[in-house]
């Protein structure tokens, strides 16, 4: 019954229509914040972001997660999340398709833009040399060819960032710090060949001071990505990649420390293979243990890659014994208006020799989201996941016993309905139901926004929200009123929530909660783009301090 469901909602995920659209250009983003639904990205305006476009947020632990543009500012965006009870890490890596037409514009801001004086026109400019080969009807630069990749300068560029977090419970006289700080850097023609060489360092510190228990405390180096990779230019179909690095092919199947090689048509399909070790997915990321070996095939609609559909399989080794056989399958339906449907699945194939699971094939991990934009302003969505144990030879988790791995599940259906009232207010609301193989519960929300709230560029949000689960109940209202900056946004936010747990005594039974959070977000502070956060939480008889920072600068 539970593999026919998943298949009746996979054919529905395939039922819109096919809608081409122009071409467009992918844009790397990265998340500075989240929290209840929302993130911000570190884009904006200035890199030809509008409200309503699709964002993809792609989590290191795997898998793809969407989102829209709600607000865009010049240096950076909020974007509403598909499903609520997904929030992304800061960090967290993304992208947006933007049409080729914005590229070299910069649209205007979601916020009201300094108006821009009469006088300051810039005078006609005179062509040095002119097109002499040029005719009417065709794009201006039609005769000017572009450099070859091993034609361009040497350069270089990335990012730096600082993620700082840190708490301090009067629970336990319990403290958590931890610092990241790291940097992308990618060089371009470093050795005149057109290659890439792009490498991803991050330095982390925990410290957990728990009284009269074992503390936590480590620095680790994690050397992310370091790798050499060359063509996959309109010059040179061919793509070849060689050292530590996220395969690009396929990227559900993981980091490895090996080679990938693939090859874009000219009609825009891909396919490709590789080979390598898969570090482990901890803090240490270790390799050497486990072995893969995949190949993949990406079949677009048209030159906008805005419908896709790819289809990999993978064969992993654990210390030379023959271990996981993982098939995935993607579909891709991302219109910028209309509806858009995202659809992975992985899928695990048994033998005789897997006890727990029993020969044939699993579905150990879905997501499937669907959702209608409007030119109102209007949205839809609706999401549905589902998680199980795979029966693996590798120890990268805790390890579980055969009734877990024959048993255990967790699936959970969300919906959200959007709706633009006026140019300035919108009303939200979402529900979701979950089960797994002990319980079942449900979350609901609804949320107003407005914007010039009382003045101009003020903002404020207002939230009723509740949560039934096996153990608890709780509900809740969360009051946000803020401004937004030149460069950024200010917001102070309140919440209480009226927790019932189940089990205790009445004397322990009820346990209300108050948050206060100021939150802030600016760019352009000496470079740096900064996203910082104060709160504190009051419950019970305890109460708990939160810190957190995140600076980024580009260059």
């Amino acid at each position: 019954m539970r593999a026919a469901l998943h298949l009746v909602l996979l054919l529905a995920w395939l039922a819109p229509a096919l809608l081409a659209q122009e071409g467009s250009v992918t844009l790397e983003v990265r998340v500075t914040s989240s929290e209840h639904g929302v993130a911000w990205i570190d884009r904006g305006s200035a890199d030809g972001l509008l409200v309503g476009d699709v964002v993809l947020l792609l989590p290191r632990a795997g898998g793809t997660f969407q989102g829209t543009l709600s607000e865009v500012g010049e240096r950076s965006a909020k974007v509403a999340l598909q499903d609520p009870a997904f929030e992304p890490p800061s960090g967290t890596r993304g992208q947006v398709r933007v049409p080729r037409e914005r590229l070299g514009a910069t649209p205007a801001p979601r916020l009201r833009p300094t108006p821009r004086r009469p006088e300051a026109e810039s005078p006609p400019v005179a062509w040095s040399r002119p097109d002499d080969d040029w005719a009417p009807g065709q794009p201006l630069l039609a005769k000017v060819r572009p450099p070859r990749p091993e034609e361009r300068p040497r350069s270089i560029y990335g990012r730096a960032y600082t993620i700082f977090d840190y708490a301090d419970s009067s629970e336990d006289e319990r403290t958590d710090l931890f610092l990241r700080a790291g940097t992308n850097v990618t060089f371009e023609n470093a050795f005149g060949h057109g290659e890439r060489v792009l490498a991803d360092l991050e330095w982390n510190v925990r410290d957990v001071d728990v009284p009269d228990q074992d503390d936590e405390n480590g620095t680790e180096l994690r050397l992310d990505r370091l790798s050499y990779a060359v063509g996959g230019t309109r010059y040179e179909p061919q793509h070849w990649e060689f050292g530590r690095f996220l395969l690009s092919g396929m990227p559900e199947f993981g980091v490895v420390d090996g080679v990938e090689w693939g090859v874009r048509t000219d009609s825009g399909q891909r396919f490709g293979a590789s080979v390598g070790f898969m570090p482990e997915p901890d803090e240490e990321f270790q390799s050497g243990e486990d072995l893969q070996f995949s190949g993949y095939y990406r079949w677009v609609a048209d030159e906008s890659e805005q419908f896709a559909l790819a289809g990999g399989y993978q064969k992993t080794f654990h210390n030379g014994a023959a271990d996981r056989d993982l098939v995935v399958a993607t579909l891709q339906r991302l219109p910028r208006v209309g509806w858009t449907s995202i659809a992975t699945l992985w899928l695990d194939l048994y033998t005789s020799g897997d006890d727990a699971k029993g020969s044939g094939i699993g579905l150990t991990q879905a997501y499937l989201s669907s959702g209608r934009r409007w030119e109102s302003g209007h949205t839809f969505d609706v999401v549905y996941t589902h998680l199980e144990f795979p029966e693996l030879e590798r120890h990268e988790f805790l390890p579980v016993t055969d009734d877990q791995l024959a048993d255990d599940h967790a699936e959970r259906l969300a919906l959200s309905l959007g709706l633009q009232l006026t140019d300035d207010t919108r009303l939200s609301t979402g529900v979701g139901a979950w089960t797994d193989e002990d319980e079942s519960g449900g979350d609901g929300e609804l949320t107003v926004g407005i914007e010039d709230f009382l003045a101009e560029r003020n903002f404020m949000d207002l939230s009723v929200f509740g949560t039934r689960g096996r153990f608890e109940t709780a509900l809740g209202a969360r009051f946000g009123l803020g401004r937004a900056l030149e460069q950024g946004r200010l917001g102070l936010y309140y919440e209480f929530s009226a927790n019932r747990l189940d089990g205790f005594t009445s004397a322990n039974d009820d346990l209300p909660q108050h948050r206060l959070r100021l939150a802030s977000d600016w760019s352009g502070w000496a470079g740096w783009d900064v996203s910082a956060r104060l709160e504190g939480v009051l419950y019970d008889d305890e109460h708990a301090i939160l810190v957190g920072l995140y600076l980024q600068r580009s260059f």
